[in-house]
């Protein structure tokens, strides 16, 4: 499937700890721009991931306490879980849309399902070009240098 044209490596300020037990991830970074969650669109903002459930996230926003539940699936490879916990957005044009978090562990790695309107989005992409970023903890979106790509 043609897809991602902007995967986001959100080491977006990751501020709190995390968990690998079931039911004890808890992760919380800032997120600079408006993003796409299955159907649930948010805003920018501080937001919290739980897992109150196996394969089950609820997001929270801190802000303003609006809140999805996502059923979730282990990643696909283990090199996934690099040790590094990691918020990570697919992007197309201007829309983003969260595809995995990870507290840096096998155990606690997960990536969310891809929605209707990402999958229209990927299939309609006839020249999908993956640049990996990095959002900075101010916000900054800093690309990664060309022998990353």
């Amino acid at each position: 499937m043609k897809r991602v044209l902007l995967l986001a490596l959100a080491a977006i300020a990751i501020t709190t700890t995390s968990y690998a037990q079931s039911g004890n991830l808890k992760l919380r970074f800032r997120v600079p721009f408006p993003f796409t969650v299955e159907n649930a669109t948010f805003g920018e903002g501080e937001y919290e991931v739980t897992q109150p459930d196996r394969l089950i996230l609820m997001l929270r926003n801190v802000q303003d306490q609006s809140s999805a539940f996502q059923h979730v699936q282990p990643p696909q490879s283990r090199k996934e879980a690099d040790g590094r916990m990691k918020v990570v957005f697919h992007r197309y044009g201007s829309q983003y849309f969260l595809a995995a978090v990870s507290d840096g562990s096998y155990q606690a790695t997960y990536d969310l399902r891809l929605s209707k309107e990402e999958k229209r989005l990927a299939d309609a992409n006839s020249t999908p070009r993956m640049r990996v970023v990095s959002v900075l903890a101010d916000g900054t979106v800093q690309p990664a240098s060309d022998g990353q790509q």
